[in-house]
């Protein structure tokens, strides 16, 4: 007779712990991974969003202006630059308190109010606002910046991805813009 005996297993060995160990670390970090990415991807959503709003408000500001339209032309905005007060008083029932700024003070004040109030660059880190040159849409007739010409504004800001490979953490938006012309209908 054969004599055999049969050991049954009792309980898990050290290595199927080590793995299982493993396994589940690696899960783990994986979802931390994720979590990250998530938080990233909402703030750089929530900057985008911010930026959009910068550059529709200054597009208003121009249309609002459209008397010194060539005042926006090429500029960069500054916080550190010392412009006029061209505020109006909340409480004036008319605009005479803007009545002592120049069209192109106006341009100017708007352009750091825009940029270095609530909404710029306070909320958006590394924020810069600059608007091109004017893409004249009569040449020839004389005026830098005709009427219904149009212009790019800039709205940029670091973040923490580099999103073209360029090794520059920095996004931006670019709007197009064309103020009108004074006597357009206002919409």
């Amino acid at each position: 007779m054969n004599n055999k005996t049969f050991y049954s297993q009792r309980g898990t060995s050290l290595l199927e712990v080590l793995i299982a160990t493993v396994v589940i670390a690696s899960g783990l970090l994986g979802i931390a991974a994720l979590q990250l990415k998530s938080i990233q991807n909402s703030t750089n959503a929530q900057y985008r969003a911010i930026a959009t709003d910068i550059a529709w408000t200054m597009a208003d500001r121009m249309r609002a202006n459209l008397a010194e339209d060539n005042s926006y032309s090429n500029v960069t905005a500054s916080c550190a630059a010392l412009v006029k007060s061209c505020t109006m008083i909340p409480t004036a029932t008319n605009t005479a308190a803007t009545d002592s700024c120049s069209a192109s003070e106006i341009a100017a004040y708007d352009i750091k109010s825009v940029l270095c109030t609530v909404g710029g660059q306070p909320e958006l880190p590394g924020g810069t606002l600059s608007i091109g040159a004017c893409n004249d849409a009569l040449a020839g007739d004389g005026d830098v910046c005709s009427p219904h010409s149009t212009f790019e504004i800039n709205v940029s800001w670091s973040t923490r991805t580099d999103f073209d490979g360029s090794g520059e953490f920095k996004d931006e938006i670019i709007l197009v813009v064309v103020p009108g012309a004074e006597g357009d209908p206002q919409l």
